[in-house]
């Protein structure tokens, strides 16, 4: 885990190093005083150049780094924070009681620190981490118990750790690959719902046995704690940023603590999409599910409420030939949050009667009542009962766009033997009956919007079928004019 965790935070800073930013130093292969403006280079957001001020003169400095074999002496207060300092191959000398406002300093290959004066401390902030990763900390030229990096309430002497008041000495960050640190991580971003995963990564000297104390903040007055070294947390219901904080206990008795954050995004689920409608088909025809969700969503549909098998991802229409319940689930296509819970829609079908007589469909003549579009095939039938399963069946015309395309139709009904039906509803229709003299009747429907891409629609009557009920061919010969 510590060798885990000495390459993590490397890698992390070697990937800034490698892409540089704005305001980030370097020594230039001088050696000389850290106030030294002369022994630095700057980026200035293009490439490297003169300094013009040293590294924490004055706010706004990034990362920092001695390389170069450069040999840098510190003996001052800096004044103002840098992100990171990294030492190698090169050499920060420690002559006078200083202090560095940073979180890390790296001693990579070849980097080293060397107190040159006894009763000298270099003074980190609390939680500050030192890892040794090929580089280290003098301990000898000589020894001596006052030569000292105090960080926060903790004392590290370059040797005779654990008296006057020291609690580790060089040896141990050495041979540990650092001082005590957490770098704790998540499986964040996550969506409402899921379980969050919480790393807390400890290395360096003490974190053997250590001890850990996890709290956090986050909307709505959300708190959380734990003393888990990985804890998890599953009861997040409210979308937004959560901090994350864990603190370290060392496992060797001084009481030595260092604590650390992460920040954790919680995104929410979509809504359920919203059905088209269900759906009736004859037997052995394909029909088509359809829903609506909001932009950047997506649909991903299910043969059950929950669970169950993924029937097809990334499609907000599903077409088959199976009547039964199908389910749809949103998705977001950024987060890939899901919706909480799934809308049904049914596929029905019915053994359909259905007469489409071609030998007496024709065009009429201008000024007469009749079709006025083009005759068409891209339409079908669902479903067709004008009395003829029984007077107790209302009428029921249902047809269907059979093309992927939305166009407004007439439906031309001929030679039926009634010249009404009870409680017609027409459902974006306008209606002219034809009275053909012959004891017959014609309908003609005509469309007052487009019917979209294989979407359906229901002509239906109620309080019965019509007077007197259809025979045979004279009733239900059907045909379909594209306008």
């Amino acid at each position: 885990m510590l060798r885990f965790l000495l390459c993590f935070i490397f890698i992390l800073f070697f990937s800034k190093l490698s892409a540089q930013s704005v305001n980030d130093y370097r020594t230039n292969g001088s050696d000389g005083n850290w106030t030294t403006v002369s022994i630095w280079e700057v980026f200035n957001g293009t490439a490297w150049v003169a300094a013009t001020n040293y590294p924490g003169q004055v706010a706004g400095t990034n990362d920092v780094s001695i390389e170069g074999n450069s040999e840098v002496t510190i003996n001052s207060t800096i004044p103002n924070s840098l992100n990171s300092l990294t030492i190698g191959p090169g050499t920060l000398f420690v002559s006078a009681d200083s202090s560095l406002d940073t979180q890390l300093i790296t001693l990579t290959t070849g980097g080293e620190a060397e107190w040159t004066s006894n009763n000298t401390d270099l003074s980190l902030p609390a939680n500050a981490t030192i890892i040794t990763d090929g580089g280290n900390l003098v301990e000898d030229r000589p020894c001596n118990a006052t030569k000292t990096i105090t960080i926060g309430g903790t004392v590290y002497a370059s040797c005779n750790g654990g008296g006057g008041g020291v609690d580790y000495d060089f040896d141990d960050i050495n041979t540990g690959g650092g001082t005590l640190s957490v770098a704790p991580t998540s499986n964040g971003p996550i969506c409402v719902g899921q379980t969050l995963n919480l790393v807390a990564n400890p290395g360096g000297s003490g974190s053997t046995g250590g001890t850990f104390s996890w709290s956090a903040t986050g909307p709505g007055g959300y708190s959380f704690s734990s003393t888990a070294q990985n804890p998890t947390e599953s009861s997040i219901t409210t979308a937004g940023t959560y901090t994350y904080t864990v603190t370290i206990t060392d496992g060797d008795g001084n009481g030595t603590t260092n604590t650390n954050s992460v920040d954790v995004v919680v995104n929410s689920g979509p809504n359920p999409p919203v059905s088209n409608g269900n759906q009736i088909i004859c037997s052995g025809l394909s029909g088509t599910l359809t829903t609506t969700v909001s932009a950047g969503e997506t649909v991903d549909w299910y043969d059950a409420a929950t669970g169950g098998t993924l029937l097809l991802a990334g499609n907000t229409s599903y077409t088959t030939t199976v009547a039964g319940s199908y389910y749809a689930e949103a998705r977001n296509t950024t987060t890939g949050c899901v919706s909480t819970s799934r809308i049904g829609v049914i596929l029905s079908n019915k053994s359909c009667n259905v007469i489409t007589n071609r030998r007496i469909t024709y065009r009429v003549n201008s000024g007469v009542i009749g079709p006025s579009g083009t005759l068409t095939t891209d339409m079908i039938v669902n479903f067709f009962d004008d009395g003829q399963f029984g007077s107790g069946n209302s009428y029921q015309l249902q047809v269907q766009n059979n093309t992927a395309v939305g166009f407004n139709y007439q439906i031309w009904v001929q030679n039926v033997p009634y010249a009404s039906i009870p409680g017609l509803s027409l459902v974006n229709h306008t209606l002219n009956t034809i009275n053909n003299g012959n004891g017959t009747y014609s309908y003609l429907f005509t469309s007052t919007s487009p019917l979209g891409a294989f979407q359906n629609r229901s002509i239906t009557g109620s309080g019965g079928a019509p007077t007197p009920l259809g025979i045979g061919i004279a009733c239900g010969c059907v045909s379909f004019y594209k306008l």
